[in-house]
């Protein structure tokens, strides 16, 4: 079958056909002749119950073996014969359930084979059911798993039952009421006909039966009431007593030991106080397994004079027990899945608090902290951001005279120290003009002592003016002389300037030379985010990891946040401009790594959620 054909077949409503499908066997166990008539019978309403495309049956009684098919649908049966026949043949050689899930290449169509192991009314192996179901999870396959384990104990006991009454006389055939039970399908309805049942065949006052899930005991029906309500004393210890017998897993029976009835069980204080509120009446308590972790209970109430024998409640469980897993039947059918879910929680919860789950308990309580801290515990916030340093001083050394480039001593990436000569100028010239003007300097001198002596005023003090211009050219000249050989103005590196391709080059004054950066401290520039511009401001702390040495992290403290915003890489940042409080001997301007700025004490779901709550607020206006 083509995976189009097969999408063509409509899901079946599952919960809604299971009551049909158990009303059906209950009907086909009462008009059938043979149990092996009844297999057949069962498993084909079954299959056209599930809409199956496939589903076989391979089933022994004594010498008779029953094996047969069915399909449903327009599909080819022999397309689903080899795959449904290979499960069964390997469920019967491992004698365990089988279930195999496939989907289709676009993942939207799904099926399960199943095949569940058929057993007598003694849990013995009599055989195998596979079948083929559409589904759309696995959740959904193992639920049709153990619907189809359901029917098949259903089947069982109809079997059973079609044995029984074929060897016993029919005034001596099960009750029409007990045997009619399995129609109904809620368990409320199939517990009071039971209870009617007992009630009647074992001549007691009052027969009940619960339903135990966990250490939870519902009581499904009392007979003679219509209706049950626990505000009633007798109601609330009934329940009680059932929980009582659940709990110690055995049958618990108080009564009059005087009598020729079985002795009652010594210890079980909530049957004694049952069996002192009724006046002394004989009660007993009969828990059976219903399968997924619950259990049927069967509580009884008699007169005093007719105490109960071991011969009665044995025939009270051999009775009720095949009934036990029907409740769980009825109960999963008419489950949703909310309660399904709740169940579920309900189990894992009973299941780490059992006795001696330690092993849970400390995983439950490590849990329940971790929660308890998230809603109301405080961790530090911190914004991881990238950085780079710089040095704190920079220095531009230019030409401070205009003249021609003898040598060059540093290049860039060199250290240099305070006063160490980095270039010189050529001054030839210069010291040419300072000769000149020396020489100026000693006429005008000259002059002005001939004029002082011959008595002329006015030519002394015109030679005393030309001296005075004299020294004033020879300053400058001396300075210009001093400023040709450029020196370092503190320790520091040389961050640019390659001069050694310009010697004897004619550099006009102010041509930038050199850049220094003084090594006795360093700023971090960290792009900090535009989410927390708002939040970060000066005096916050942080650490600085280099990516050269991530292992060394320096603290860092803002001083700084640039007021204007900086695209980067495409994205929208703030230079915050930080100190950082050490200086290492193998750090260098530029070297870049991962700033995190510190921004104290926040609530821990603040923290983990506030991203994604600010993105939807921005994204869709929450």
């Amino acid at each position: 079958m083509s995976t189009e054909q097969a999408q063509k077949e409509q899901p079946i409503n599952v919960q809604g056909v299971v009551g049909k499908i158990s009303s059906l066997i209950s009907t086909l166990s009462l008009r059938s002749e043979s149990p092996s008539m009844f297999y057949k019978r069962a498993s084909a309403a079954i299959v056209q119950g599930f809409q199956s495309p496939y589903g076989t049956i391979s089933v022994r009684f004594g010498s008779e073996i029953v094996e047969d098919y069915w399909h449903t649908g327009s599909t080819d049966p022999s397309f689903w014969k080899k795959p449904v026949e290979d499960l069964l043949n390997t469920s019967m050689q491992e004698a365990k359930p089988v279930a195999r899930r496939f989907s289709a290449r676009d993942a939207s169509f799904q099926i399960a084979l199943i095949s569940v192991i058929l057993r007598d009314i003694t849990g013995s192996m009599i055989g195998v059911m596979s079948m083929v179901v559409r589904c759309t999870d696995s959740f959904t396959a193992e639920m049709y798993r153990e619907l189809l384990e359901s029917f098949t104990t259903q089947m069982a006991i109809g079997a059973s039952r079609i044995e029984e009454a074929g060897k016993v006389p029919e005034d001596e055939a099960p009750d029409a009421s007990v045997s009619k039970a399995a129609n109904y399908t809620s368990g409320v309805e199939m517990a009071f006909a039971l209870v009617s049942s007992l009630r009647s065949k074992l001549g007691c006052e009052q027969a009940a039966i619960g339903v135990a899930d966990g250490a939870k005991v519902k009581i499904q029906a009392v007979s003679g009431l219509d209706e049950v309500s626990n505000r009633a004393e007798a109601v609330r210890l009934m329940g009680d007593a059932m929980g009582e017998a659940v709990d110690r897993g055995t049958q618990i029976i108080y009564q009059n030991n005087s009598g020729n009835g079985v002795e009652s069980n010594q210890g079980y204080r909530v049957h004694k106080r049952w069996y002192e509120h009724l006046g002394g009446s004989c009660v007993a308590s009969i828990p059976l397994d219903a399968g997924s972790g619950e259990a049927m209970v069967v509580s009884l109430r008699r007169r005093a004079e007719l105490p109960f024998n071991a011969e009665e409640l044995e025939t009270v469980e051999n009775l009720m027990k095949p009934y036990a897993p029907a409740f769980g039947l009825i109960d999963r059918a008419n489950r949703s899945i909310v309660s399904h879910a709740k169940k579920s929680i309900g189990e894992g919860v009973r299941e780490t608090f059992k006795p001696k789950g330690w092993g849970r308990k400390i995983f439950a309580l490590l849990m329940l902290s971790a929660l308890a801290w998230i809603a109301f515990g405080t961790m530090g916030y911190h914004v991881n951001a990238p950085a780079s340093v710089r040095p704190s001083t920079v220095r531009s050394v230019s030409a401070p005279v205009e003249g021609t480039l003898l040598t060059a001593f540093v290049t860039a990436g060199d250290y240099v120290t305070e006063g160490q000569v980095l270039a010189v100028f050529d001054d030839s010239e210069l010291l040419v003009q300072r000769e000149q003007f020396l020489a100026e300097i000693q006429i005008a001198q000259i002059n002005e002592n001939r004029a002082v002596s011959d008595g002329m005023g006015v030519d002394a003090e015109l030679a005393r003016a030309e001296r005075r211009l004299s020294e004033a050219r020879l300053a400058e000249i001396d300075w210009q002389i001093e400023q040709s050989t450029i020196v370092a103005p503190f320790d520091g590196f040389v961050m640019s300037g390659d001069l050694r391709a310009r010697l004897g080059e004619t550099m006009t004054l102010g041509t930038p030379m050199f850049e220094i950066a003084r090594d006795d401290g360093w700023t971090i520039d960290v792009e900090m985010p535009q989410r927390v511009a708002a939040d970060i401001k000066p005096g916050e702390v942080g650490v600085f990891a280099p990516n050269a040495r991530p292992e060394e992290t320096i603290e860092l403290q803002v001083v700084r946040v640039q007021p204007l915003a900086h695209p980067i890489n495409g994205k929208t940042v703030y230079i915050t401009e930080g100190e950082l409080g050490q200086t290492k001997e193998w750090m260098k301007p530029g070297m870049e790594g991962i700033a995190r700025v510190e921004f104290g004490k926040r609530p821990v779901w603040w923290v983990g959620t506030h991203r994604i709550v600010d993105y939807f607020r921005t994204n869709f206006w929450l």
